[in-house]
C-alpha cells in the first residue's frame, strides 16, 4: 500500500498537484465554516422548563408545578434524568437525555409531553421551554449608555421593545435576556377602606381590570349599499398615550350599585411604576441596563458576535444617542485559541526548514517539508467539518502536538531521500532520470514502514480516551480525533 503510493506520487506529479490544490481549497473553506470556541462544550445535553407563578411560596410551588411536571417528565423518551428546583414565584425542570440524543429531537418531545403536563397545573399557568441553547450559549454582555436625561425606566423600555427584538432576529441568536433598570407597569393602588365600604371583592377588580383591555369585533352593518366594519375598542393604551391609558383604567367599571358605576378612580388610583426588583446590574458603581446574547446550539460563535456587533452598529444611530458598551466578549477567548495554533504551527515551520537548512544545506528540501505541515493542518479541518469536531483549545492543542510527529515524518523523509541521492551523484549519476526517481522511491520507501510505524504507536496511545464517557469524554475526545 506505501510503495503503490509513494509510486504513483512520483509518477504523477501533475495529478497529485491538482489533488492537493483541491485539498487546500476545501481545507481553507472547512476552517471558515468549522465552528470556533474557546473551549468544548462539556454541559449536559438538557431541555429546562421555566414556570412562573408569581407570589406563590416554594413549598406551593413545588407540590402544584414542579412536582407534576417532574413526574410527567418521566415518561419522555431516552430521559436520563429530571431534576426539579423550586424558587419563590418560579419552578424550573430539567430533563437530562443521553449524549447522543438529537437536541432539538429532545426539545420537541419535552413540548410534547408539556400538552399533557398542562392539564395538571393551577389555572393561568403556563409552563415554557428555556432558549435552544447549552450552557456555554451567553457569547456577549452589554450595557446600554444613556444620554443625559434619560432615566433607568426608559432605557429599560428601549431595551425590552426595540434593542431586544432587533438583536433576536439576528441569525444563530436564540434570545437576549434583559438585565438592570425598571420595568415600567400600570399600577393600581386600592384602598382597603373604600372595598369594604362597597362591599367589592379583590379578585373582582382584577377581573372587571383584565376583562376591559380587550376590544370587542361585532361583524358588519349594511347602511346605504356600504358596509361598515363594527369594532368595539377596549384596549388599554391603543394609541400610545399614556396619561389616556390611565385615565382609560380609571374608568373602568367593576360594577353597578343603584344605577350608579362604581369604577376604579372610586376604589384608589392609576400611575405608572417600576416592577418590583429582586436584582439589579452594576457597572463601576452606577446602575445600568444591558443584556446578554445567547447563542443557539449548534452555531459558530464567531460568527454570531460578528452578526451581533454588525447589528448593534446598524441599529445605534436610531436609539436616540444611546450607545452599546461591550462587557463581556468571547472573541478575545476565541482569538487566543486561534493563536496558540497559528504561532504553533508558525514556529514549528521556521525551525523546521531552519534546521534542515543547516544539516542537509539543501533549500528545497526545508522548503518541501515546510509547506507539508499547513497543508495537513487544512486536510484536518477537512476532517473536522466531516465529523462535525469544533475548533476549540483541545482540538487545536491536537493539532499542535500532531505538527511535532509531521515534522519527524518530515526531517526522516527528506534525509533519507538526501543521503541516498548524495551516494548516487558520487557514483557518477548513472541511469539518469529514471534512476534518480527510482532512487528517491527506494530512499522513501526504505523509511516509510518505520515511520507509519512510529505514527500509529503514538495514535494507539489516544485509543482509551474514545473509551471515556460523560464530561470526561467530550473535554479530551477533540484532542484525540485532531491529533489522530
Amino acid at each position: 500500500m506505501l510503495r503503490a503510493l509513494i509510486s504513483f506520487s512520483i509518477r504523477e506529479p501533475l495529478i497529485m498537484f491538482c489533488i492537493t490544490a483541491v485539498l487546500i481549497g476545501f481545507g481553507w473553506y472547512s476552517v471558515r465554516e468549522v465552528p470556533i470556541d474557546a473551549i468544548p462544550n462539556i454541559g449536559e445535553n438538557q431541555v429546562i422548563i421555566f414556570t412562573a407563578w408569581p407570589g406563590r411560596s416554594p413549598k406551593d410551588v413545588e407540590d402544584q408545578v414542579t412536582y407534576p411536571l417532574s413526574v410527567s417528565m418521566l415518561a419522555v423518551p431516552d430521559a436520563e434524568s429530571v431534576r426539579g428546583k423550586s424558587l419563590f414565584g418560579y419552578s424550573f425542570v430539567q430533563v437530562t437525555f443521553k449524549d447522543s440524543t438529537d437536541f432539538y429531537w429532545a426539545r420537541s418531545r419535552v413540548a410534547e409531553q408539556l400538552g399533557t403536563a398542562a392539564g395538571l397545573l393551577p389555572e393561568g399557568v403556563v409552563p415554557t421551554l428555556g432558549p435552544d441553547a447549552t450552557g456555554l450559549g451567553q457569547v456577549l454582555y452589554y450595557v446600554l449608555e444613556p444620554p443625559k436625561g434619560m432615566n433607568l425606566a426608559e432605557l429599560r423600555s428601549l431595551q425590552d421593545f426595540v434593542v431586544k427584538y432587533e438583536l433576536q432576529a439576528v441569525p444563530g441568536v436564540s434570545e437576549v435576556a434583559s438585565v438592570g433598570g425598571y420595568v415600567r407597569q400600570y399600577q393600581i393602588e386600592v384602598d382597603p377602606d373604600k372595598l369594604r365600604f362597597h362591599n367589592i371583592p379583590l379578585d373582582q377588580v382584577i377581573e372587571a381590570v383584565r376583562k376591559s383591555n380587550i376590544d370587542v369585533g361585532a361583524k358588519t352593518v349594511e347602511s346605504g349599499g356600504m358596509e361598515f366594519i363594527i369594532r368595539g375598542r377596549g384596549f388599554i393604551g391603543a394609541g400610545q398615550n399614556t396619561a389616556q391609558a390611565i385615565g382609560d383604567i380609571e374608568q373602568t367599571v367593576i360594577r353597578s350599585k343603584d344605577g350608579v358605576p362604581i369604577r376604579i378612580r372610586d376604589l384608589g388610583r392609576v400611575q405608572i411604576g417600576p416592577e418590583f426588583r429582586r436584582g439589579a446590574i452594576d457597572l463601576n458603581g452606577t446602575e445600568a441596563v444591558g443584556g446578554v446574547v445567547v447563542m443557539r446550539f449548534g452555531e459558530n460563535p464567531r460568527k454570531v458576535i460578528d452578526s451581533v456587533k454588525a447589528k448593534m452598529a446598524q441599529i445605534e444611530p436610531s436609539l436616540k444617542g444611546v450607545k452599546f458598551k461591550l462587557i463581556y466578549d468571547r472573541t478575545g477567548l476565541i482569538n487566543e485559541t486561534i493563536t496558540t495554533l497559528t504561532d504553533a504551527l508558525t514556529q514549528e515551520v521556521i525551525i523546521t526548514a531552519v534546521v534542515i537548512l543547516l544539516f542537509l544545506l539543501h533549500l528545497r528540501a526545508s522548503i518541501v517539508v515546510a509547506v507539508t505541515l499547513p497543508v495537513a493542518v487544512l486536510m484536518a479541518f477537512i476532517a473536522m467539518n466531516v465529523f462535525g469536531i469544533d475548533a476549540n483549545i483541545m482540538s487545536l492543542a491536537g493539532i499542535a502536538i500532531a505538527i511535532g510527529t509531521m515534522v519527524d515524518m518530515g526531517i526522516v523523509v527528506s534525509e533519507s531521500i538526501y543521503d541516498s541521492l548524495a551516494e548516487w551523484e558520487t557514483e557518477g549519476s548513472p541511469g539518469g532520470k529514471a534512476q534518480r526517481l527510482k532512487v528517491i522511491h527506494d530512499a522513501a520507501t526504505e523509511v516509510a514502514p518505520a515511520v507509519v510505524t512510529a505514527v500509529m504507536t503514538t495514535v494507539v496511545s489516544f485509543f482509551p480516551v474514545f473509551m471515556l464517557t460523560g464530561r470526561d469524554y467530550k473535554l479530551f475526545a477533540p484532542l484525540a480525533w485532531t491529533k489522530t
